[in-house]
């Protein structure tokens, strides 16, 4: 009887010690916890499978994130870092964007343009009025936006993706 109460008592501590470890050995920062990405980043959800786009390389710099004041327009671009999981890029365009209006709102579907290309020449771009963009806040040149959408192959309108849980948090350069 001495035997299981110890051997219960082991394994009762081990399993608490186990739990705690995992628990307290899971980095707080990891990616998609705490709810928002990090400045740099956009997120999504297209068709359930989860992108972060947290590199600005492989385009000019005027699109990469760029606020044009003369003609209201804001560019941003990231593509999946090359090490990431899943490849992409995604580009979200903002037309007639007062970007010193720092209220927060939802933007005009009209306005908003979305394109996601999971490979080379595939190329899915915003349609309808279905397209959510909402920003969230604009301090100090940095936006934070959260946006859905369905999005249109280019050249097969019948193919479509949607966008869900998508969210950037991006600093932007003034032209």
């Amino acid at each position: 009887m001495k035997f299981i109460l110890s051997y219960s008592s082991f394994f009762y501590i081990f399993f608490l010690f186990s739990t705690s470890f995992l628990f307290t050995s899971c980095d707080s920062d990891d990616e998609r916890v705490g709810g928002f990405p990090r400045e740099g980043q956009i997120w999504a959800d297209v068709e359930d499978l989860s992108y972060t786009f947290d590199d600005p390389s492989g385009t000019l710099v005027s699109i990469a994130n760029t606020y044009s004041q003369s003609v209201q327009t804001l560019s941003i671009y990231r593509r999946a870092a090359p090490n990431a999981l899943r490849f992409g890029t995604f580009r979200v365009l903002l037309t007639r964007f007062d970007f010193d209006n720092t209220t927060p709102r939802i933007l005009n579907s009209a306005n908003v343009r979305l394109d996601f290309e999971p490979q080379t020449n595939l190329i899915y771009t915003s349609t309808g009025n279905d397209i959510r963009f909402e920003v969230l806040s604009i301090e100090n040149d940095i936006i934070k936006a959260n946006f859905s959408g369905t999005l249109q192959n280019s050249l097969n309108p019948n193919q479509q993706v949607r966008v869900r849980n998508g969210a950037l948090h991006i600093k932007i350069r003034r032209e």
